[in-house]
């Protein structure tokens, strides 16, 4: 054989090679294709996930920052309506000067023989009192018998607001939740991401957790979670973790407060206590405490006494010291007749305020007594034997009245003596005072015993200026306390919300991949049968959990359950969750504390956080949904328009059909338009938000 003819029979071999490389090449090239793929679509639902349920957050978060802004200017505008009252009883108290210098004990002459009274000469005195009291009284009467139905009405006003916008809030979380889905599709329309049934439950858990928590209970919940825990941490820890701390009987996130007992929440005195506290907190100096005083006190005219009797030393201090002149005392405060202790006393929160003058003198007399014992060797020793300390006022009534502003005179204190004012001689109470010097005691203080009493049964002042004369003492133009929104007591403590959850899917079989029909079909490698059958024991992983749910299941429920909320028999699908957060960086307490978290406050904002084991329970079917809320509508058109439906009807016609009850003429023509187009306005919202996800999710 030539060597030609040896080298022509070796052509074609490389080829072989070439070929078997080429086809490995084209393997490793399909696999990385297929890996790819499988990558960008996880990537992507990861994303569109995390934006997803951040959106919801941020939405929600700045839902809250509008409650407390608006809980803010129902602040305010209370505490306009207080200085109006307080000016009324500051002037009225001046203009009522006729009737307590007529106080019988001033009928006595200055110094008979002459028939100069005490009463003339007051008479006299205090006629510029009574001249500007009278002049302030007839214009600040008017203000008062209109402005507070203005303000209070506008009040609840803004509290129906709050309720729309957290209506709104809610469209816009599901209308956004279907924006920013397609704004991140990748591929055609058959290789589409959607939000499942689980995905809209998530939102719908989110909402009734939020504002109707306190109606369920977390056993059940608990109790299934325990039949399926195979975790080291225990069910109730677990269990916890999803309710933001709580275990057994749930509060509300966000609580919604209305003088309506019929509407009122469990936590609604608690609520209402605290709006009471943060108004008077935010009265102005003249609203809070009306006092000037012209008063002078003689020193203490008895030094200390020692005496050393040997092995004893005794030290005796007497005081004694004079003071004398005039005081002048008043406040305003926000509160009810009685205690706030039951739903039907919400609604008698207002306004009341007292002023007083009275002249005189007060004895302040103090008696220390300490000693000392000494022996030799053993040492010294001592104590007190006597620390005694009393005051004896003597005061003159000059002026008195008091004012209060109620939704129903039915609310109104109808006398001194019944102690709704309180008891004579508690100092710095609710109307004044300041424990930082003993001259302001506020108006109860025992110096203006007498003036309070004057007040009451003065025939001059036909029936008394404590509540008992309701056309002149009492006004009853006050609406309402207002509806708002507050922070439940739970979460005041931990400043977190509920976690917000979003889940999303793709059909794995959509996926263009070359093995297209197989894409991960990993139970067709066990050979067991089809993904229902009964015998699949595949265990679920962390990384199946949040790579797909395998429809294939433990069991035949599992199954179904899984094709029920994944709306797919094999979806690749992601989980992701966040929360809202309080957080005010600019201010703490005076302890140096975080600032407590209110809805008072406008520090709310949102953060990504890993979904809870619960929501990953729930996506796999270990846990059911119903195990919390109940029987539920088991497709996303039906839980979109279910929730939705029913919580506008709620909030609209609930909350504007009871501000609209409290309007009165010429208000009511004035205010029911614009209510009721805000109203429709919101109602219409919520219903293209709902009809434009039914029409989005009509595919799956």
């Amino acid at each position: 054989m030539t060597n030609k003819t040896y080298k022509q029979g070796q052509q074609g071999q490389a080829m072989i090679f070439g070929l078997l490389f080429l086809a490995a090449v084209l393997m490793v090239l399909l696999s990385l294709y297929n890996k790819g793929q499988l990558i960008k679509n996880r990537v992507q639902l990861e994303n569109a996930a995390d934006a997803t349920v951040y959106s919801q957050a941020k939405l929600s978060a700045r839902s809250q920052n509008f409650t407390a802004y608006t809980n803010r200017a129902m602040v305010a505008n209370e505490v306009s309506i207080g200085q109006m009252v307080a000016l009324l009883s500051w002037a009225n108290h001046y203009k009522n000067v006729g009737a307590f210098v007529k106080y019988p004990a001033y009928n006595f002459p200055i110094a008979p023989p002459s028939p100069v009274t005490f009463a003339q000469v007051l008479e006299v005195v205090t006629l510029p009192y009574k001249i500007m009291g009278t002049a302030v009284s007839s214009p600040t009467k008017a203000i008062v018998d209109k402005w507070p139905t203005v303000v209070s009405t506008f009040n609840s006003g803004l509290g129906v607001f709050q309720q729309l916008f957290g209506l709104s809030t809610l469209a816009a979380q599901f209308e956004m939740n279907i924006n920013i889905v397609e704004g991140h599709q990748i591929g055609d329309h058959d290789n589409k991401m959607y939000t499942p049934p689980l995905g809209w439950y998530f939102m719908l858990q989110n909402y009734l957790l939020s504002y109707k928590g306190e109606n369920f209970d977390a056993s059940p919940l608990t109790t299934a979670v325990d039949f399926v825990n195979t975790s080291d941490v225990k069910a109730d820890d677990l269990v916890g973790d999803f309710l933001g701390g709580q275990s057994g009987e749930l509060e509300n996130f966000i609580n919604t407060n209305s003088p309506n007992t019929s509407n009122a929440s469990d936590d609604a005195i608690d609520s209402y206590k605290r709006y009471a506290a943060i108004v008077n907190n935010n009265r102005d100096d003249f609203t809070k405490d009306r006092h000037w005083n012209i008063w002078e006190t003689t020193p203490d005219i008895f030094p200390p006494i020692t005496l050393n009797m040997g092995i004893i030393k005794l030290t005796i201090d007497l005081d004694f010291q004079v003071g004398f002149g005039l005081k002048n005392d008043g406040g305003a405060a926000y509160v009810t007749k009685g205690d706030l202790e039951d739903n039907k006393d919400i609604e008698g929160l207002g306004w009341s305020a007292i002023d007083v003058t009275s002249f005189g003198v007060e004895f302040d007399i103090g008696l220390f007594v300490k000693f000392r014992f000494c022996l030799p060797i053993i040492g010294c020793t001592g104590g007190v034997l006597l620390d005694l300390n009393f005051n004896i006022p003597i005061g003159f009534p000059l002026a008195a009245s008091t004012h209060q502003l109620v939704s129903d005179n039915r609310h109104a204190k109808t006398s001194f003596f019944d102690n709704s004012w309180g008891s004579v001689g508690t100092e710095d109470g609710t109307y004044g005072g300041d424990p930082d010097t003993t001259v302001n005691d506020g108006p109860l203080d025992a110096f203006h015993s007498q003036a309070l009493m004057w007040g009451q049964v003065s025939p001059m002042l036909a029936g008394g200026v404590f509540g008992a004369n309701m056309a002149r003492d009492v006004t009853d133009s006050y609406g309402a306390p207002p509806g708002f929104y507050s922070l439940g007591e739970h979460f005041q403590e931990t400043g977190v919300s509920y976690e917000f959850t979003v889940a999303l899917a793709k059909h794995l079989d959509d996926i263009p991949t070359a093995d297209h029909a197989a894409t991960f079909n990993i139970g067709a490698e066990r050979n067991q049968g089809d993904w229902d059958e009964a015998g699949d024991a595949i265990k679920y992983t962390r990384f199946e959990t949040t790579t797909r749910s395998r429809a294939e299941g433990r069991g035949i429920d599992e199954g179904a359950y899984q094709r029920l909320v994944w709306n797919s028999d094999r979806p690749m699908m992601t989980v992701s969750a966040a929360e809202v957060y309080f957080a005010n960086p600019m201010q703490s307490n005076a302890d140096g504390s975080d600032e407590t978290a209110s809805l008072f406050s406008p520090f709310w904002d949102a953060r990504l956080r890993e979904p809870s084991e619960i929501s990953l329970l729930l996506a796999t079917g270990e846990v059911d949904w119903n195990k919390l809320f109940g029987n539920i509508p088991t497709t996303s058109i039906g839980i979109v328009n279910w929730l939705l439906g029913s919580v506008a009807d709620t909030v609209v016609d609930e909350g504007i059909g009871y501000v609209k009850d409290q309007l009165e003429a010429p208000f009511d023509s004035l205010l029911e338009p614009p209510l009721d187009a805000a109203g429709d306005a919101a109602k219409d919202f919520v219903g293209e938000a709902a009809t434009a996800i039914s029409s989005g999710l009509e595919d799956f």
